[in-house]
């Protein structure tokens, strides 16, 4: 059913986040802009300082934008070439903006005008500054190496209650995918251009992704091929789908899937990390079928891409996105399949206007970051370039998308706790003194018969210390073992998301972790 484009606060946030742009130039007029985002939850500024930036600044700049609405400022929107946006921002010493504003591939841009101060917002804005409620409630660097470039995080509502509440919630700097690839050993940044690398613990993600991938395409009768998609084309996502259109009219085969490492189009952003790296493992499956069968095909590859979303347990809406790609009438026959794929298929969505090289419509997954931010992840897409007669249509469906980007959006709704049946280690059991090592060793034999991931940590090193660094990586259970556990045979056990300990016997562990591990994946086997 198609649903009106659901109210929320991101036009407000996007005018506080103007608004502080605004107020931050006028304090510190060295600082340069890189640009920040109104999300339906938060807003958001990212800036360069000349100098160490404080959180005691925070209160000036507040207060500073209390007194830029107070005085009722004009605001206007402006559309310009983006050569005569960045001219006019390098003309105020803008020079970071104005390089942004020169790498956008569009024929105009909007400019925010908050009396003298001007900056580009490429999301909806309000044409005034009321803004009832607002709070900054952090800041901190996104750069590793120096500390000069700041994001500063804050808050907009219509209601002060709610904004107390917002207020409430763990800072962005503590679920930040940046921080916690790191904290969690599971990625590192390999240079400057936007390429990271998965260490272990993050290729034990990805095999596992990549195996449920599989499986589930098995089901379907899928055939898996690799192509030299990084060689084909430009090497992106793009590049996949001219491998597999050949390969069909080679070999007729229909069903085509593969996992294959491209690059992205998109400028190099540190601040997006794994969000939009510079190279990145994308899945993409292509069905070739008779036109009769189109949507049917389109209803079942619409549910199957809804599977993963909703075992991972993500927050996501579903929007159907219509590209300025192709003719008039080819757009609309596309936009009228999918929107009775999903009205069939009993799906809530949205739709909206979206270029995306290549493709007339798509059907997408799109997944909140921890700033609110949406962000595709799973699609079902209809190509631009027609068939030839008689090859009937092909349609092009992705589980991932991206798969860093789908481990980076984990991790952040997640808080870096990776659901049981994906964790590089689900258990760690902790013995207490060396006498316990031997029950200690039991246990770790009995779980890993049982085919849980489990290892065993022993050692001098005090108890305390022990448990913190396995709170600090995350590791979703923690199993205490001394001389009093044995006694009893027993275990104490800390779980994730708890915070008190729980005394359970290794039967009702071994329950427990079954029981987890299956209501996580049971959408497989539908």
């Amino acid at each position: 059913m198609e649903i009106p484009s659901h109210q929320n606060l991101a036009p407000l946030n996007q005018t506080a986040a103007v608004l502080m742009a605004a107020a931050v130039t006028e304090l510190f007029p060295g600082a340069l802009l890189v640009g920040g985002q109104g999300t339906p939850d938060r807003f958001f500024y990212d800036f360069v300082f000349p100098f160490e930036f404080k959180n005691d600044f925070l209160a000036l700049i507040e207060e500073r934008m209390r007194l830029i609405v107070r005085e009722k400022r004009d605001v206007r929107l402006l559309e310009m070439m983006p050569s005569n946006a960045a001219a006019m921002m390098r003309h105020r010493g803008q020079t970071l903006a104005a390089e942004t504003l020169l790498n956008v591939e569009r024929a105009v841009v909007e400019m925010c005008q908050i009396g003298q101060f001007s900056c580009y917002s490429p999301y909806a804005f309000q044409d005034e500054l009321a803004i009832p409620f607002f709070k900054l409630l952090e800041a901190f660097s996104l750069s590793p190496s120096e500390n000069k470039r700041i994001r500063i995080v804050g808050a907009a509502a219509l209601e002060k209650e709610d904004l107390k509440s917002i207020a409430k919630q763990p800072g962005i700097s503590s679920r930040s995918h940046l921080s916690l690839a790191s904290e969690t050993e599971m990625f590192e940044r390999l240079d400057d251009e936007g390429h990271w690398i998965w260490r272990p613990q993050g290729e034990d993600l990805r095999q596992r992704l990549i195996q449920w991938w599989k499986e589930m395409h098995l089901k379907q009768k899928f055939n898996f091929i690799s192509s030299p998609a990084s060689l084909i084309g430009d090497g992106g996502v793009e590049s996949v789908t001219l491998a597999h259109r050949e390969y069909f009219f080679r070999f007729g085969t229909p069903r085509l899937a593969e996992v294959a490492l491209v690059s992205s189009r998109s400028g190099c952003d540190l601040s997006l990390g794994l969000l939009a790296p510079k190279a990145l493992f994308s899945d993409r499956a292509h069905l070739f079928c008779p036109d009769e069968k189109l949507l049917e095909e389109c209803i079942s590859s619409l549910q199957f891409i809804l599977k993963i979303p909703k075992i991972l347990g993500f927050e996501f809406e579903i929007v159907l996105s219509v590209s300025s790609e192709g003719s008039q009438k080819a757009r609309s026959k596309a936009t009228a399949l999918f929107s009775q794929a999903l009205d069939k298929a009993d799906v809530d969505y949205t739709v909206e206007k979206d270029y995306r090289a290549g493709i007339l419509a798509s059907i997408d997954v799109r997944i909140a970051d921890a700033l609110g931010r949406r962000w595709t992840g799973p699609y079902l897409s209809i190509p631009e370039a027609a068939m030839p007669v008689g090859k009937g249509s092909m349609l092009i469906r992705s589980t991932f998308g991206s798969l860093e980007r789908i481990a980076a959006l984990l991790l952040e709704q997640k808080g870096g706790w990776l659901p049981l049946c994906l964790a590089p280690e689900q258990a760690r059991i902790l013995v207490a003194t060396s006498k316990s090592e031997n029950y200690a060793g039991q246990v770790c034999e009995r779980l890993q018969a049982e085919g849980f991931r489990v290892t065993m940590v022993s050692g001098e090193e005090k108890l305390k210390a022990r448990l913190y660094q396995a709170m600090k990586e995350k590791v979703p259970y923690v199993i205490l073992l001394g001389e009093r556990e044995e006694k009893a045979q027993t275990l104490t056990v800390r779980a994730y998301g708890e915070s008190e300990e729980q005394t359970l016997s290794l039967d009702k562990l071994c329950m427990r972790l079954k029981c987890e591990m299956g209501s996580e994946t049971s959408e497989l086997t539908n």
